[in-house]
C-alpha cells in the first residue's frame, strides 16, 4: 500500500503573497539604485570643482583646455541635479 503524501496549499492568497513579495524586493532594489545615484551625484558635485579650479588657475591657452573646463562645468551641473536629493538621514 502506497501512501500519497502530497501537500496542497489551501490558502488562495499564496500566489498573491508571492507576487507582492517579489514586487517589494524589486522596489527596494530600484530604490537602492536611486539612492546610489543620488549619492554619486552629490559627491561628484562636491569634487568636480577641484579640477575645474585647477584648470582655471593654470590658465586657458588652448581650445582644448576651454572645452575641458566647459565639460567639467556641465558635468558639475548634471551632478548637482542628480545629487540634490541626497541625504544620509532617513526620512
Amino acid at each position: 500500500m502506497g501512501y500519497n503524501m502530497s501537500f496542497q496549499n489551501t490558502s488562495s492568497d499564496y500566489s498573491a503573497d508571492t507576487v507582492e513579495e517579489s514586487t517589494a524586493v524589486e522596489e527596494r532594489g530600484a530604490l537602492a539604485s536611486l539612492v546610489s545615484l543620488d549619492a554619486v551625484g552629490f559627491w561628484l558635485a562636491v569634487t568636480l570643482p577641484v579640477p575645474t579650479v585647477l584648470l582655471l588657475a593654470s590658465g586657458v591657452s588652448t581650445i582644448h583646455e576651454l572645452a575641458a573646463i566647459g565639460g567639467l562645468l556641465v558635468a558639475n551641473l548634471l551632478a548637482f541635479y542628480l545629487g540634490h536629493g541626497y541625504s544620509t538621514t532617513e526620512p
